[in-house]
C-alpha cells in the first residue's frame, strides 16, 4: 500500500517553489515594461521629481541670471500591499500522481501571483489622462494607436525609451484585421502589413514601438477595454517582498497539505503624461 510521509513532501517542496517562481517570471509581461525600484519595510514611497532645465538665449554681454532651483517636488505615493495564494495537495494526490500533483501546484502558484501583478500594473492603465482610443463601441485603429504613439513620443522628447503598446488582445485583432488588408490595397503599408501578419501576438512597428497583448486587461459590462501606450517611467513596481513560499503545513483532518505563498509590493502611475489609455470595443471576434 502506498503510503505518503512528511519527507515525500520535503523532496517536492524545493521543485514547487523554484517551478512556481519560473511561472511566475515567465507569465509576467508589464514587469519588464515598467520601472522597477525596491525596499524594505512597508512604509509608502513618496516618488518625487527634480524640475526641468530650460535653456535660452543671452546676449554677448548679458549677465544671465535666472538659475532653476534644483528642488524636490512629491509626484506620486505608492503604497505597498500583500497578495496571497493558496493550494492543497491531498495524500490521494500524491499516492496517485506525485509529479502531477507537484506540475499542478507549481503553476497555479506561480500563475496566481503573476497575474495578480500583472493586473495591478495594467489598472495603471485607466489613470492616464489622455485618452486617444477609438472610444467605447468602436473598433480600435492603427491610425489611433499611432496618434498615441506620436503623443507619448512628442511628450518625452524620447529621453525614457521607445514607447511600448500593450493592447487587449481583441484590440490587436482589429488592427491584424485592418493591417493584413492586401498590400493592394495599402500600399503604403506593405511591410507593416508583412510583419503583422508574421507576429500575431507582437510586433515591432513604427520605428521600434513593440507591441504586446495581454488578457490580463479587464473588459467592462459594456464589452470595452482599456489598452495603453507608454514608457518605461510612467508606471511604478515597488517590490516589498518577493514571491515566498511558507513552510507547507499538514491538515490531519482533511488528510492534505496546504502551501502558501504571498509577495509585497505597490504599484502606481508616477509620471501621467508619460503614457495615454487606449479604450475602443473589446467584443470578441465573431
Amino acid at each position: 500500500m502506498a503510503v505518503t510521509t512528511l519527507s515525500d513532501l520535503g523532496g517536492l517542496y524545493n521543485t514547487i517553489y523554484d517551478d512556481a517562481l519560473f511561472v511566475a517570471r515567465e507569465m509576467n509581461l508589464m514587469t519588464n515594461l515598467v520601472t522597477n525600484v525596491g525596499a524594505t519595510g512597508w512604509m509608502n514611497r513618496v516618488v518625487s521629481i527634480r524640475p526641468q532645465v530650460s535653456a535660452v538665449t543671452v546676449g554677448e554681454t548679458q549677465d544671465f541670471n535666472a538659475p532653476t532651483t534644483m528642488g524636490l517636488t512629491s509626484h506620486a505615493t505608492l503604497t505597498p500591499a500583500e497578495i496571497a495564494a493558496q493550494v492543497t495537495i491531498t495524500k490521494r494526490d500524491l499516492e496517485t500522481d506525485p509529479h502531477g500533483a507537484q506540475a499542478a501546484a507549481s503553476y497555479e502558484l506561480g500563475a496566481a501571483i503573476a497575474t495578480k501583478i500583472d493586473v495591478d500594473l495594467i489598472g495603471n492603465f485607466a489613470t492616464f489622462a489622455t485618452d486617444l482610443g477609438d472610444g467605447a463601441s468602436s473598433s480600435a485603429t492603427f491610425e489611433n494607436v499611432a496618434a498615441g504613439i506620436a503623443v507619448v513620443r512628442n511628450t518625452t522628447k524620447n529621453s525614457d525609451g521607445i514607447p511600448v503598446v500593450v493592447l487587449h488582445p481583441y484590440h490587436w485583432h482589429d488592427l491584424w484585421l485592418e493591417l493584413g488588408k492586401p498590400a493592394a490595397n495599402l500600399p503604403n503599408l506593405d511591410s507593416v502589413t508583412s510583419e503583422a501578419l508574421r507576429n500575431y501576438f507582437m510586433a515591432t512597428l513604427m520605428g521600434g514601438v513593440s507591441f504586446y497583448t495581454s488578457s490580463n486587461i479587464a473588459v467592462d459590462g459594456s464589452d470595452d477595454a482599456i489598452s495603453g501606450i507608454f514608457t518605461r517611467s510612467a508606471i511604478y513596481l515597488d517590490t516589498r517582498r518577493a514571491m515566498t513560499m511558507e513552510t507547507p503545513e499538514y491538515d490531519a483532518s482533511a488528510r492534505a497539505w496546504e502551501l502558501n505563498v504571498n509577495a509585497g509590493y505597490a504599484t502606481g502611475l508616477v509620471r501621467a503624461t508619460y503614457g495615454v489609455k487606449f479604450t475602443a470595443d473589446a467584443l470578441a471576434p465573431a
